[in-house]
């Protein structure tokens, strides 16, 4: 049935189907590159560069809740293009908050920025790319009045790969920044995200 299911959904919504395939490929890619490593920051690189900007990316974009309807919505209204593209940002905008982390966190000083912006680079095919979008995010946070807004920052990027007419893109934009509920919605949900990340680290580097 589960087979069958992905023949409809292929023809039936094409689209969004290639869009869900090229996302999960370019999470097992991550999967893969972030497992070569080096051993003392493979299983925290494997939780900011892989699963948890999946887990994010999905569940902002793809599932709708009551407060999260005007992303899904946006998305689906657009190309739905790119989701290799998306991927990468969403991995970019992980970096960046992990990075805040390590500098802020005790528990997480024995990590080195330094080794994995290595790793990245020489172990992830986009690696260069994913370091260029952590920087342009670490540029927009400095210009920004109120932090609240880095994670809308995240956001307007993803819409402007899907949104190749500025004016459309200013207009879905504009959608989105009305919606109050949504906003703190997306801010609740974006620091849950990073509690699920450090959780994670918790489980599988700090409790062995």
């Amino acid at each position: 049935m589960n087979e069958l299911g992905k023949f409809i959904g292929k023809f039936m919504f094409p689209r969004a189907f290639e869009f869900n395939n090229d996302l999960k490929d370019a999470f097992i890619e991550a999967i893969k590159e972030t497992s070569q490593f080096d051993s003392s920051i493979r299983d925290l690189s494997q939780t900011w560069l892989a699963v948890c900007p999946y887990t994010y990316f999905s569940e902002l974009f793809l599932k709708t809740e009551n407060w999260n309807t005007p992303f899904v919505q946006a998305l689906d209204r657009s190309d739905m293009a790119d989701a290799k593209i998306c991927f990468q940002l969403t991995q970019a905008f992980f970096l960046r908050n992990l990075f805040r982390v390590l500098k802020n966190d005790e528990n997480y000083k024995k990590y080195s920025k330094d080794i994995i912006t290595q790793n990245i680079i020489s172990q992830m095919r986009f690696g260069t790319r994913i370091m260029s979008y952590s920087n342009d995010f670490e540029q927009a946070i400095a210009n920004m009045t109120s932090p609240d807004n880095f994670t809308m920052c995240y956001v307007e990027k993803i819409f402007e790969t899907q949104y190749k007419e500025k004016n459309n893109l200013a207009t879905i934009l504009a959608s989105v920044w009305v919606e109050s509920n949504s906003l703190f919605g997306l801010n609740v949900f974006t620091a849950e995200s990073m509690k699920r990340a450090k959780y994670i680290d918790n489980q599988s580097t700090f409790g062995t």
